[in-house]
């Protein structure tokens, strides 16, 4: 019986643990909707192995500055973030932190870590950059693309 209640009582803590964000925030908590983005992030991770699917999290640098972060979700769960920001060439970096099953966050290598570089925000404009890890956190890619935003189309 002791045994038992040991383990509910191990299970909910781990449970609690996975669930918090590195801020304090609930994983399930949702960023604030942002009104009529012109940057979304989209990353995903490609996860061969189920027993590998961690959790992550990315957080985005503007200028330097952190400007937000996407959830925090399963790795093979495709997160996205929206933000308003500045026109102009902005200066982005991104930064992808994972929580192994035991352990602590752990920001990946710099070495696997996405290049930093410019992305050209301008009104009536979404810039949407696509963040994709294959090979586990091995290898990524970024991809940049551009359409007309809602507010451009009324």
């Amino acid at each position: 019986m002791r045994l038992a209640v040991l383990a509910l009582v191990c299970t909910a803590f781990l449970a609690g643990c996975a669930s918090t964000a590195p801020s304090g925030r609930s994983r399930r908590e949702v960023p604030s909707e942002v009104k009529d983005p012109n940057f979304i992030l989209v990353v995903a991770e490609t996860v061969p192995n189920p027993d590998d699917d961690a959790t992550s999290y990315t957080k985005v640098f503007v200028d330097g500055k952190e400007a937000g972060r996407t959830e925090v979700g399963r790795r093979a769960e495709e997160r996205t973030l929206k933000l308003k920001l500045p026109p102009g060439n902005q200066p982005i970096r991104l930064e992808h932190w994972v929580l192994p099953g035991v352990g602590e966050w752990t920001r990946l290598d710099d070495s696997q870590q996405p290049r930093e570089r410019f992305v050209r925000i301008e009104d009536g404009v979404v810039a949407r950059l696509e963040l994709r890890f294959a090979e586990g956190e091995a290898a990524n890619t970024l991809t940049l693309s551009r359409a007309p935003s809602s507010e451009s189309r009324r």
